[in-house]
């Protein structure tokens, strides 16, 4: 689905939603929702525009007939009328005007990537990450779309820079951070400011989580767990930024995930090879080189199948 379509579709889902949803029509909302992280943002940020110029306001309370119809009001009924018609019934309607889709920004596979935004904010992506960022002199809006990125936010208390993860939203509040998906769960770990945390579905405000530096939240649909992380450990878990991979005696499997996030040739570790400890410093893009160093140092043996190699004792 293109930008325009997903746009079409988050307003023609805000004009149904204005005339109450049914529970089935709802449903039906969350799973479109549920769908991508691009489908949040659209329908967020369109749902606050209007919110902000209370053109929502000016749809549900219409003018008297005596009174001439506000200026341009007739625009912004046609272009919820447009949107519900270019989906119920495939009309190819080219809504105006219409919200920028921002930009996307990729790191391959076995790349770092370095990015500085519009607002001239850092961006660091992990290799085999993907985002989409819609920066303008409204609003500032990134959406991890997979992988792990890091932040360097410049301050605007006027236009907050707001992360869309997962099912989470994350607010800077002056901040440098990570960010990173696995699956169902959301890693923040706050190197300098403060993040705040919110849930994107429902009025659960009990979910809501705030945190300074030195902290990393660990969340997921169910639980959310605020940790404290002392400096080093921090700077070791982002070390990827310059290239390596920093461990503190983490088992084997973890530590060939990230190996196999910056390399072509990928680990497969087998049996009890999983649990074996790992500490020190690593080039992320010199995989030969650890395998030899846990074949003679652990004595592990190596079935080399070019694109894979399995690890086992």
């Amino acid at each position: 689905m293109s930008a325009d379509q997903i746009e079409q579709t988050a307003a023609a889902w805000l004009a149904r939603e204005d005339n109450e949803l049914t529970q089935t029509e709802r449903d039906a909302l969350d799973a479109w929702l549920a769908q991508s992280s691009r489908h949040k943002v659209a329908y967020l940020s369109l749902k606050m525009t209007w919110q902000r110029t209370e053109r929502l306001a000016a749809l549900k309370s219409p003018a008297p007939r005596a009174e001439a119809p506000r200026r341009g009001s007739g625009l912004r009924l046609a272009i919820f009328v447009a949107a519900t018609l270019a989906i119920f019934f495939g009309a190819n309607i080219n809504l105006t005007p219409h919200q920028d889709p921002g930009q996307n920004y990729s790191a391959a596979p076995g790349r770092v990537e370095v990015f500085r935004l519009a607002d001239g904010t850092r961006m660091d992506l992990n290799a085999d990450t993907r985002v989409h960022a819609h920066l303008s002199n409204k609003m500032r809006v990134v959406t991890l779309e997979s992988g792990e990125a890091y932040f360097e936010v410049v301050h605007d208390a006027k236009h907050p820079f707001i992360v869309y993860a997962g099912d989470w939203r994350l607010t800077d509040l002056g901040t440098k951070f990570s960010v990173s998906l696995d699956g169902d769960e959301i890693h923040v770990m706050v190197r300098e400011g403060r993040v705040r945390m919110d849930p994107m579905r429902g009025q659960d405000s009990s979910r809501t989580v705030m945190v300074d530096a030195g902290h990393v939240i660990v969340a997921n649909n169910l639980e959310t767990l605020v940790l404290t992380k002392p400096d080093e450990d921090i700077a070791n878990a982002l070390s990827w930024r310059s290239g390596l991979l920093v461990f503190d005696q983490k088992p084997l499997d973890e530590v060939a995930e990230q190996f196999n996030r910056h390399n072509t040739k990928q680990l497969l570790i087998k049996g009890s090879a999983r649990k074996i400890r790992i500490g020190g410093s690593f080039k992320a893009d010199n995989v030969d080189a650890f395998i030899h160093l846990l074949h003679r140092g652990f004595g592990l043996s190596v079935n080399d199948q070019g694109d894979k190699v399995e690890l086992s004792r």
